[in-house]
Formats: C-alpha cells, sequence, structure tokens
C-alpha cells in the first residue's frame, strides 16, 4: 500500500517524487509499482477521475505502461503538484491529501473537478462490502483475505477505501457499523 509521499512538479512538466524518508527521485514510466497503485485507487475511490483519465488517453491504450503512466502522471500533476512538506501528498494510512495546484487554465479547463479535485465515489462495491461485513463478524485481515481468497494487501486495500469512503479513520469504527 501506497503510504507518505510527496510529489511535486517541476518547471519542465516532470514529476518527483520523495516517499517518507527516502531521497527524491523522478516518477517516470520505470515506477510501475506506484503507477499500479495509484490506479487502482483512482479507479476505486474516483471514478469519474479514471474515466475522463482514460478517455484523454485512450490513443496510447495499445501501449499499456505508456497508457497507465500517462494517466497516474496527470492525476499527480493536476492534484499534487505542489512541493509542502507540511502534509504528505499520500498519507500514512494510502489516502490522498489533495492540493490546490496553480493551473493557467483554472476555471476554464473541462477536466476541472473531475480530474483535478475530483469528486470521491462514496458507495462501496460489492467486494468492500463483503470485507465490511467480515470486520463486523470480527474477523483480521488474514482471516478475511483467507476467508475470500484474497491476498492480505488486497483486504488492506479494501479496508482502505472503506475508510476513505465513508470518512472513517478507524478500522474498528468499520467492524462497530458492519456488526451483525
Amino acid at each position: 500500500m501506497l503510504s507518505r509521499i510527496e510529489f511535486y512538479t517541476c518547471p519542465d512538466g516532470s514529476v518527483n517524487m520523495k516517499p517518507g524518508s527516502s531521497p527524491v527521485c523522478s516518477y517516470d514510466i520505470s515506477c510501475k509499482e506506484v503507477t499500479q497503485e495509484m490506479l487502482v485507487y483512482i479507479k476505486d475511490i474516483y471514478p469519474g477521475a479514471f474515466n475522463a483519465l482514460s478517455d484523454l488517453y485512450s490513443r496510447s491504450e495499445k501501449n499499456k505502461d505508456f497508457f497507465e503512466f500517462k494517466m497516474v502522471h496527470r492525476f499527480i500533476r493536476c492534484n499534487f503538484g505542489e512541493y509542502d512538506a507540511l502534509s504528505m501528498d499520500i498519507s500514512a494510512d494510502g489516502n490522498f491529501n489533495f492540493e490546490h495546484v496553480s493551473c493557467p487554465l483554472r476555471g476554464e479547463c473541462i477536466h476541472e473537478g473531475v480530474i483535478c479535485m475530483p469528486k470521491k465515489s462514496t458507495k462501496l462495491s460489492a467486494r468492500e462490502e463483503e470485507v465490511a461485513r467480515l470486520l463486523g463478524q470480527g474477523l483480521d485481515r488474514v482471516q478475511i483475505a483467507d476467508e475470500l481468497c484474497i491476498s492480505p494487501f488486497t483486504v488492506s486495500r479494501h479496508i482502505a477505501n472503506i475508510k476513505s469512503r465513508l470518512g472513517i479513520s478507524k478500522t474498528s469504527v468499520i467492524a462497530l457499523k458492519f456488526r451483525e
């Protein structure tokens, strides 16, 4: 799961990232793990942004790595472009903290409020509801993973998505809300 990452856009349009206490590095097409994890989160939590990005870069769809990189690169530039050390763009619990990015198209861009500062989807997916129900039954992440035949990482991602969608900060609150 992604956590504690600060992104910023350079004057030439490239993106740098600072993961936690690691040194700054360039975000480029070789950062496949970051791209994949961010894309899953964008698709789950910000489906409107995901669809707009897919349409915007559809001409690159045949080159999957480039297509996905371009989608995430644009999402980062539109939402995390400023360097600020006060709050990480991706928090310790994996949530996105958007910034008001200076953009010459502010107020005119058709993607404002869609890709830039997108709206969250608050509807839980069927799998997220299943994970929440199992949390309500008192199962832990490993038990849920075994029950659903998925990895504990995937369970953690679902829990993070549930928290984000419902505005909850603690897993125990999910368990209480979905207790049978």
